[in-house]
């Protein structure tokens, strides 16, 4: 998703799908019932067209039934990336809803994000 200068790169897989040793650098458990939230703001410039922007995330799930559940996102900021990760819970063959609000932490940029996710267990 796109505003203004700054983009947000999103992705939601079953955290059976990380491999092990990045999951355990990023204090991430393996679970096939769990699903992890990646969120990234950018900022591209001449010089970095991948310039990572801090951010605070906020934000939900919900299931096709309506039940929503408020997401917990913890920053990371390693080696020149920076990212937000969360933990979702997930059932089989379920597709969630995340309405999401990417604040660039310097106030240059609030972004909402809306995606559909479909999940498989393990």
């Amino acid at each position: 998703m796109n505003s203004g200068n700054h983009v947000v790169h999103y992705s939601a897989v079953n955290s059976l799908d990380i491999p092990e040793a990045v999951a355990a650098g990023n204090d991430i458990a393996r679970d096939g019932d769990t699903a992890i939230v990646m969120i990234t703001l950018q900022k591209p410039t001449r010089e970095a067209p991948l310039q990572a922007v801090a951010a605070n995330v906020t934000g939900s799930v919900r299931s096709l039934m309506g039940g929503r559940k408020p997401l917990e996102f913890r920053r990371v900021d390693r080696a020149g990336s920076i990212y937000s990760l969360a933990p979702v819970a997930i059932k089989d063959d379920q597709t969630l809803t995340f309405d999401l609000d990417v604040k660039a932490v310097d106030g240059s940029a609030t972004v909402p994000v809306q995606f559909n996710q479909r999940f498989y267990t393990r």
